[in-house]
């Protein structure tokens, strides 16, 4: 069998009879410049669901004694791999002090023979030094024979529902409208490939729509708050990240305007910040639909082995709330959704309050929403314990309600407003079919319970009608 085993399409293959590998983190991996004839393979690791693969291939090939741990930790992913390396793992797979669980088929013993046998040396900003690093290694024979696991593949029960677009969320908060995301992509999604050499799960245009924050980060979620404290660095932060293309908060607040003609490309650049513009919109005209930042650019990115998967957020004003909706052409809901949503949920409190407004909902619109093969497991672990079995409470629906009466010899369905309102929308029939059909036309009901109740009490209140009993709403 041919080596790397796994994800060969997303590696650098140098040297196959080289000693050592290289995991650059999310610091893109050709900007770490090493000779090829001095690795035998340098590759990414841009969170801790893709430490398995990476386990696996060091197993496939026992050449492999030291692994090279470089580049920017974004996620955090390099210290959960440097205390996989100093701790090991518990007899179920977990990792101490670390959010990272490795599947079944990599049992702690194989993991102690691999932590015996290669040397995990942390070059974390010290790429520049790594080569001279590697010029001292000892040359060491092979430690066993390769070990081939196979990777792991969840067997999932999806729905096939063929092309559908567009799909509407929301939950009472950030965990609630996730797991609810998780779901749909797992029942619904199409599987298929991916360009990161992934098998994927995916449904186009999925829109969340969060009201409420809902409590902080439960301990089932797949981070903590550190990881959200380090994720919003980099969202709001604006210094350089050495190794990556962009950040959002450099794209967001510090938005680079190419420059023209003869000039040092640094002097040809000026920055622009987005979110103080739309800022100014806002204050100037609180109606204003041009409150809005981009962080696709288009000569860099159209190309880009990695463009942006956030492209756009808008602001409105409403009733005296800023709403805030985030658009993503490319969005991995089970390990970027939440981090994404806490930390655009942030920026729309501070802008908010900048403003002296209330807080409105936070949409989250996902062209294509999709979940990666190596975290099917987790997501429908996470589903079987906190969301499958479960019912939904009842909820008041934003487009008001119906107070439905039996009124000579005629059932009558009142339209209110959410804050009971009488509207001049009122419906008269005795059939419950034909009644609430006329008002789903009518666009008066945007939840699915109170769809589901309405039809119930149109239901009881023309049985009413044929037996002559009384009727009262329930």
């Amino acid at each position: 069998m041919s080596w790397p085993v796994f994800l060969r399409d997303m590696l650098e293959t140098g040297n196959l009879q080289s000693n050592v590998a290289v995991c650059t983190l999310w610091t893109e991996k050709e900007k770490v410049r090493i000779p090829s004839e001095k690795f035998a393979v340098k590759g990414n690791l841009y969170s801790g669901n893709g430490m398995g693969y990476l386990l696996r291939n060091l197993l496939a090939n026992p050449r492999i004694r030291y692994l090279i741990l470089c580049g920017n930790d974004r996620a955090g992913s390099g210290d959960d791999l440097m205390k996989l390396f100093r701790y090991g793992v518990d007899d179920n797979g977990n990792i101490h002090d670390s959010k990272v669980q490795l599947d079944p088929a990599l049992k702690k013993e194989t993991m102690d023979m691999l932590i015996r046998n290669v040397e995990l040396i942390d070059m974390r900003g010290k790429e520049e030094k790594i080569e001279k690093r590697i010029d001292s290694f000892e040359k060491k024979p092979p430690h066993s024979n390769p070990i081939i696991i196979e990777e792991p593949r969840e067997k999932t029960s999806g729905i096939e529902v063929g092309g559908v677009s567009g799909f509407r969320i929301e939950g009472s908060g950030i965990p609630e409208t996730w797991l609810k995301a998780v779901d749909m992509v797992m029942k619904f999604g199409e599987e298929k490939k991916s360009e990161h050499g992934l098998m994927q799960k995916e449904l186009l245009n999925v829109m969340a729509v969060i009201e409420a924050d809902g409590g902080g980060i439960p301990a089932w979620m797949p981070f903590g708050g550190k990881d959200l404290e380090k994720y919003f660095e980099t969202f709001f932060g604006t210094g350089f990240e050495k190794g990556l293309s962009y950040t959002y908060g450099k794209r967001l607040f510090q938005y680079i305007i190419p420059g023209s003609g003869q000039k040092w490309e640094e002097e040809a650049r000026t920055t622009f910040d987005q979110i103080g513009n739309a800022l100014r919109h806002l204050k100037e005209a609180p109606y204003t639909r041009r409150a809005a930042a981009f962080t696709w650019s288009v000569h860099e990115d159209s190309m880009s082995e990695h463009p942006p998967c956030l492209t756009q957020i808008t602001w409105n004003i409403k009733y005296g709330k800023l709403y805030e909706t985030a658009v993503f052409r490319s969005h991995d809901i089970f390990g970027g959704w939440p981090l994404n949503a806490f930390a655009l949920r942030e920026l729309q409190k501070r802008m908010a309050s900048s403003l002296g407004t209330g807080l409105g909902a936070l949409a989250i619109i996902s062209n294509s929403a999709h979940i990666y093969e190596n975290n099917f497991a987790e997501a429908s672990g996470v589903i079987k314990k906190q969301y499958a079995g479960k019912s939904s409470p009842f909820g008041g629906d934003m487009l008001g309600y119906f107070s439905i009466a039996v009124d000579k010899g005629e059932i009558v369905a009142q339209h209110h407003l959410p804050d009971g309102r009488k509207t001049h929308l009122v419906f008269r029939g005795k059939d419950a079919v034909g009644m609430y059909r006329k008002i789903i036309h009518e666009n008066l009901v945007s939840r699915m319970d109170h769809a589901a109740y309405l039809g119930k009490e149109l239901g009881r209140a023309e049985d009413v009608l044929k037996t002559g009993r009384k009727y009262e709403q329930e």
